[in-house]
């Protein structure tokens, strides 16, 4: 495994419940590692651009959400993407506007803002939030992208290109150095054609 980020402490009440709403999740280890990159890359990250990391795909929590067509899809498909990206803000807001006085202390907007850009960055701590994003996915999500291959769920060369996307999507400077060495540790983990399942029909 390549250096990663150091782990950070939650820095405020509204994220430290963000922290204890997202344990259930089962990647909730790949939000939380979005947010120490986060930490990493931009230090003096404001609270909503730490909470968004820690938010990013909450959506998927809950059933009802968009698909994604591993074994054939694009990874870039707007189809997907801008649906699972605004629900995921749609969730985050719901949950902050139940917190009560203490979502004041925040900009849910802005919150809300990053979420739904989480994919595909911007301006403002968007391109910061993704970046960190593709980096936490590369470090705890290959395994997951390994048992794609295994499971028959798509290629090997699709998961490599959703190793790839992940990497070169990322415009964040700071990000690029640290990119490089977790995309060759990632592909390294995928199985070889020969390693893989045949679907089932």
């Amino acid at each position: 495994m390549p250096w990663t980020a150091p782990r950070v402490e939650a820095h405020g009440e509204v994220e430290a419940l963000a922290t204890e709403w997202i344990a259930a999740y089962d990647q909730a280890e790949h939000l939380v590692r979005a947010r120490d990159w986060l930490v990493h890359l931009a230090p003096a990250a404001t609270a909503e651009m730490r909470i968004a990391a820690l938010t990013h795909d909450i959506e998927r929590m809950f059933p009802g959400g968009p698909v994604l067509r591993h074994a054939d899809g694009r990874w870039d498909d707007p189809d997907y993407l801008f649906p699972h990206m605004l629900r995921s803000a749609e969730v985050v807001t719901v949950w902050l506007g139940n917190l009560g006085p203490v979502s004041a202390t925040v900009d849910r907007a802005e919150i809300r803002r990053l979420v739904g850009l989480h994919e595909v960055g911007g301006i403002d701590g968007a391109d910061e939030v993704q970046a960190a994003d593709s980096l936490s996915f590369l470090e705890t999500l290959a395994d997951l992208t390994r048992d794609w291959v295994r499971s028959g769920v798509c290629s090997r060369s699709q998961a490599e290109r959703k190793l790839r996307y992940m990497t070169d999507r990322v415009r964040t400077p700071a990000a690029a150095q640290y990119a490089a060495p977790l995309l060759a540790w990632a592909l390294d983990q995928l199985p070889t054609e020969s390693e893989t399942e045949v679907p089932q029909r």
